[in-house]
């Protein structure tokens, strides 16, 4: 029969020739005395353990917003809330548990003095528009009146041209008289006559070439207005910009006015009444909504499974409230480092709850299921406990030696060991397979006789 395989019992084990003195033989109908565990020696084997992380959680609404008032005012109206006129048959305000849509509007505001700004802020804009149009306008005037200048230092110019001409023709008409007078052929009254046409032609056509000079200034003047008109148009143009935008930020005020919810949701809190006057730091807001298509369900795991953890991984979730099979979700989430005090993991896993049956704060039970990598292991029942220090009995020389473990993780039936070291030694020893172990460890102690 195989060492390692001998099975003995540890009553036997431990009967001496004293112990058979002073046996007594059991009392007539008592119970039979109790069997003693069956104990072996195993080695290590390479083996995958399933690791099962089952922790409590709690439900809890996807998101939960507090609506506050923008802009002061007091209360006009509550809306009603349709689901519950439709099955009760009549009127019923937006309240707790009332179920709302997306922007669906929840509460009205009066705040009279907006909507005069409001109002106020839309003549301005008209009068800017009208202003606009004037600087259009005026800017047409002006380019008409650049064209009409040009035009006229084009005359000017024409007329500057004759007037050269007329002057060139007396100059050289006054420069034959003068030569005929010296030869005696005309009198000097022909030459003085001719003298003065010269003379008024020079002055016409000094005065044609201030006319040009005046002309073009006419242009100067009239390009300088025609883009100061351009520039009162570009000016006009920005005003209404800035009206409009004014407009565009009171009506934003205004539709603060209008309390709506921010998505599909229930209303968990309702802190508000028709009348009431509110402001922007209004101590509990007027509604809480929270969103409930999905819920989140958070579960603290341990520090020791927290490595366990990773996204995507499948979690199976009871409700300890609901019948039913489990829902089944992933890790959507972590917190990924621990909570200091508790030591803990948040985990979160998103779950639909199209017909809103679970609830925020219910009590839920998570497992999630991790297949861990083979590694040494050993029959569960091999590895036991002295002062709190997870211990194993090998058998070397036909006695039990205690030694202490380093475990990696473990299952129901076989736990992974990652090394080992004698009491008191400093060093670690790797295990190498080769180990002869002692199963179960309860059935051993140190020194022990061992096959």
């Amino acid at each position: 029969m195989r060492p390692d395989r001998v099975l003995f019992l540890l009553g036997l084990l431990a009967i001496g020739p004293a112990a058979g003195c002073n046996r007594q033989p059991p009392a007539a109908g008592g119970a039979a005395p109790a069997t003693a565990p069956a104990v072996t020696v195993v080695k290590p084997e390479k083996r995958p353990v399933v690791r099962v992380v089952e922790q409590p959680g709690t439900v809890h609404a996807f998101e939960e917003t507090v609506l506050y008032p923008k802009v002061p005012g007091y209360v006009r109206a509550l809306s009603a809330d349709p689901d519950k006129v439709a099955r009760l048959a009549h009127d019923r305000l937006i309240d707790i548990g009332s179920r709302v849509k997306k922007d669906q509007v929840l509460a009205e505001l009066a705040v009279p003095e907006l909507e005069e700004e409001f109002k106020q802020k839309e003549a301005l804009v008209r009068q800017a528009e009208a202003e606009v149009s004037q600087s259009k306008k005026a800017l047409a005037a002006s380019a008409a009146g650049v064209t009409s200048a040009k035009a006229m230092v084009a005359e000017t110019k024409a007329g500057l041209t004759r007037a050269q001409a007329l002057h060139d023709r007396w100059q050289s008409e006054s420069a034959r008289v003068g030569r005929l007078v010296t030869g005696g052929v005309i009198d000097t009254q022909t030459r003085d006559e001719t003298l003065n046409q010269f003379k008024a032609a020079e002055a016409t056509r000094a005065e044609a070439t201030a006319k040009v000079a005046s002309s073009e200034a006419a242009v100067a003047k009239a390009e300088a207005d025609r883009d100061k008109a351009a520039a009162d148009v570009v000016a006009a143009e920005a005003k209404l910009d800035v009206a409009k935008a004014d407009v565009r930020r009171v009506d934003a005020l205004r539709g603060y006015t209008r309390v709506k919810a921010p998505y599909d949701g229930v209303i968990t809190r309702r802190a508000v009444n028709t009348g009431d006057y509110v402001t922007a730091d209004s101590k509990h807001g007027l509604f809480a909504v929270a969103k409930i298509d999905p819920v989140r369900v958070v579960v603290n795991v341990p520090e020791a499974d927290a490595g366990l953890v990773e996204d995507g991984q499948e979690v199976r979730v009871t409700l300890q409230a609901m019948s039913g099979p489990p829902s089944v979700g992933k890790v959507v989430r972590t917190s990924w480092s621990l909570e200091p005090g508790s030591r803990t993991l948040r985990t979160e896993v998103d779950l639909p709850n199209p017909g809103g049956k679970m609830r925020p704060g219910m009590y839920v039970s998570a497992r999630l299921t991790v297949e861990l990598p083979a590694e040494w292991a050993v029959p569960a029942a091999a590895v036991g406990k002295v002062n709190d220090e997870p211990v194993m009995y090998l058998a070397e020389g036909g006695k039990a030696v205690r030694v202490i473990a380093q475990l990696h993780r473990g299952d129901t039936q076989y736990t992974q060991i990652r090394r080992y070291k004698r009491p008191g030694a400093g060093e670690w020893t790797t295990v190498s397979g080769d180990e002869r172990i002692g199963t179960p460890a309860a059935a051993f102690s140190d020194g022990q006789a061992i096959p």
